[in-house]
């Protein structure tokens, strides 16, 4: 339904991405490439009472990140929002429009940290910006990490009011058709 699809938006986040992103960080020592086959940005929402979750099937991030050195940590991933789908027809089809994440005005989301923080082994928090409608906030997004020779796994989930970023227009701009909060979750995988 249309009310869900406002619930979709906001969830992003994050995290973090559908554009073809920079190589530049690939071929530095601590760029990493996102494998798109095995990574993953989802996200779960209220609607009428009953949740449900849905996905951006297009996102991309360019991550600079050395555990050793973190004072250079840089990280962005851009979201295709139009990439976006539940598994319902009719919720899919608005989640497009200007009442939800208008993506012929607004078609990416961004986050954009330029300072990661260690929060404890192998976990982190990237600070930065998140931009969805041309609507921005601070973020503190925690995950965590395993790095393995030249392979990267991380992980990491945050919650966001998607009237924060405009995210429900008109008569879903209350929660009282689809909740105002979502939970985005990631899973990315990269090489060095």
């Amino acid at each position: 339904m249309t009310r869900v699809a406002g619930a979709f938006l906001a969830l992003f986040l994050l995290v973090s991405c559908a554009a073809e992103v920079s190589e530049a960080a690939a071929a530095s020592a601590s760029g990493w490439a996102v494998d798109k086959s095995k990574s993953s940005l989802s996200f779960t929402a209220e609607q009428a009472g009953a949740s449900f979750t849905g996905a951006f099937n297009k996102f991309d991030a360019s991550i600079d990140f050395d555990p050793g050195d973190l004072s250079g940590a840089r990280i962005e991933v851009i979201v295709d929002m139009a990439s976006a789908k539940t598994g319902d027809r009719q919720r899919d089809a608005a989640l497009p429009t200007t009442d939800w994440f208008a993506v012929k005005s607004f078609p990416m989301a961004v986050f954009s940290a330029t300072e990661v923080i260690s929060t404890g082994e192998n976990t982190y928090e990237a600070r930065g910006r998140l931009t969805i409608r041309d609507a921005f906030r601070d973020l503190a997004l925690p995950f965590t990490l395993t790095i393995s020779g030249d392979r990267a796994v991380a992980d990491g989930a945050v919650s966001l009011v998607r009237t924060n970023f405009g995210v429900g227009q008109g008569e879903f701009a209350s929660g009282e058709w689809v909740g105002l909060e979502v939970l985005v979750e990631f899973h990315v995988e990269a090489t060095r």
